[in-house]
């Protein structure tokens, strides 16, 4: 028991480090004046916030004795349906992703991912026709990051995050 006690303390860690380095990333882009380093710090933060919803599907798989390399919401919710368990942490986080601040924080992450993919385009494209990618570093610069939430917006899923995480670890107190 000892040994699960320190994994399980080891996978709440894991999480806080990535609220914490989502709080030093909004701090850093609150004191910038430089356009493309704000975008680099807000961008770290979403990236943080990002890795701390995995990190506590981590936190969840543990505690449900759910073992996967890289857990999901589904696999999660597939894993516990086979031994006909519920997680309401699940069912939380689900209704979060689709509606809430969770799938805003994803949806900028997407955003973060693919800012400089442009879309295909279908006029008089054929299939044997290459176009050239545009160059990164001109649109790194010239990007405009009007879609990427502000450092308070971020400051607030954060906060968002940090009690709905205190809220389901309570409720996952083993007794």
């Amino acid at each position: 028991m000892a040994d699960k006690t320190r994994v399980a303390k080891y996978q709440a860690d894991r999480t806080n480090q990535k609220l914490y380095f989502c709080r030093l990333a909004c701090q850093a882009a609150a004191t910038t004046n430089d356009k493309q380093l704000y975008q680099a710090h807000c961008e770290t933060a979403i990236f943080h916030l990002y890795g701390t919803f995995l990190a506590f599907l981590q936190e969840i798989g543990y505690f449900y004795n759910i073992t996967l390399a890289a857990p999901t919401l589904t696999d999660i919710e597939a894993a516990l349906s086979e031994r006909t368990q519920v997680s309401p942490e699940v069912q939380r986080l689900q209704q979060l992703q689709q509606q809430g601040f969770l799938a805003d924080v994803e949806h900028a992450y997407q955003r973060c991912l693919y800012a400089m993919v442009s879309e295909p385009t279908l006029n008089n494209a054929t299939a044997n026709d290459k176009t050239e990618s545009p160059d990164l570093i001109v649109n790194v610069v010239t990007l405009s990051n009007q879609w990427l939430p502000d450092d308070e917006t971020i400051r607030q899923w954060r906060q968002q995050f940090l009690e709905l995480i205190d809220q389901l670890r309570a409720g996952m107190v083993e007794f």
